[in-house]
């Protein structure tokens, strides 16, 4: 059977690939279904042919797998924040483990290595330390917003569609960080609609507002937030921390990163002080640690605390 580009298949999925996409093959031709996952009968559109494999979209779910579940996220499937939501947590460490026996195997050309079932998180929600929400001047739109929308969105904080650098789905409920982190960024998304300063453009790299970085302290319960600018303005931004600071006794930290770069990473060039601590204090075992901005930290406290504790 000759696969062509546009067609609609059905196909058995067999396996899931590393990066998330299922495995189906077809007369022994791979065909990598996006957001299909092992057990599902689906029929799929070919997006792309290549000369080894295809990808494709999943058009209909003839058969759902066993293994998949509803997802509690409306931006499941499109957001670049997580993938596997409707994708049962077992079955997911899982596919999590073959993956790295995979990898030993066809990468490192070893076999026959132990690899131990992967542990899982104690959360499996609100269990991220830090997010970080890009400021766009167009919101891109869920599929079914489309119909309900009388025209383009012109404004979103949040995540990206998978792949893309300037689409920007406008996220009111993220549920991988805290739900207080919900509160805060609505706030802020206020704030910045409200101040009259427009957006950075991703293609026109013009405007003040560019990211949104929450920091959360899971010992101490504290928060740190870090609004990226392409600008200094600290009458306006002053305002903005000391309104945080008095709705969120929560938050002890409140910074400006301020750059001027053309490149979409939210560190700054130089950083501002707004309110409280310059760093955010967290805790794990006997180690405390002082958190900055732009530190790197496991982005998952707990489970950076089962991985120190085996280490």
């Amino acid at each position: 059977m000759e696969i062509r580009k546009g067609e609609i298949i059905e196909v058995e999925i067999s396996d899931v690939a590393f990066g998330g996409n299922g495995i189906a093959k077809v007369d022994g031709f791979v065909i990598f279904v996006e957001r299909a996952i092992g057990g599902d009968r689906v029929a799929a559109r070919i997006i792309k042919k290549k000369k080894n494999h295809a990808i494709a979209r999943i058009d209909t779910i003839l058969q759902p797998s066993p293994h998949r579940i509803p997802a509690p996220c409306q931006y499941s499937g499109y957001c670049g924040g997580c993938k596997w939501q409707f994708l049962s947590y077992e079955k997911q460490i899982e596919y999590k483990r073959q993956h790295v026996i995979d990898s030993i195997s066809h990468i490192g050309g070893m076999d026959d290595i132990a690899v131990h079932p992967t542990l899982p998180s104690e959360e499996i929600f609100g269990y991220r330390n830090k997010m970080e929400f890009s400021c766009s001047e167009a919101a891109w739109l869920l599929p079914d917003a489309f119909a309900e929308s009388e025209g383009p969105k012109d404004f979103a904080i949040g995540l990206h569609v998978p792949g893309t650098y300037n689409k920007v789905i406008d996220i009111e409920t993220c549920h991988i960080q805290p739900p207080l982190g919900n509160d805060i960024l609505n706030d802020i998304r206020a704030f910045i609609r409200d101040s009259g300063l427009p957006i950075y453009g991703l293609r026109s790299h013009i405007g003040f507002w560019r990211f949104v970085m929450l920091r959360h302290s899971v010992a101490y319960d504290q928060w740190m937030v870090n609004i990226v600018t392409a600008a200094e303005n600290p009458e306006l931004l002053g305002t903005l921390a000391d309104t945080l600071v008095d709705r969120y006794p929560q938050i002890t930290s409140v910074v400006n990163n301020v750059t001027a770069r053309k490149s979409s990473v939210a560190v700054g060039e130089v950083e501002i002080p707004l309110a409280g601590a310059s760093v955010l204090r967290e805790q794990i075992g006997e180690h405390v640690f002082d958190i900055h901005a732009n530190s790197f930290f496991q982005t998952n406290t707990r489970g950076a605390r089962q991985l120190y504790a085996i280490v």
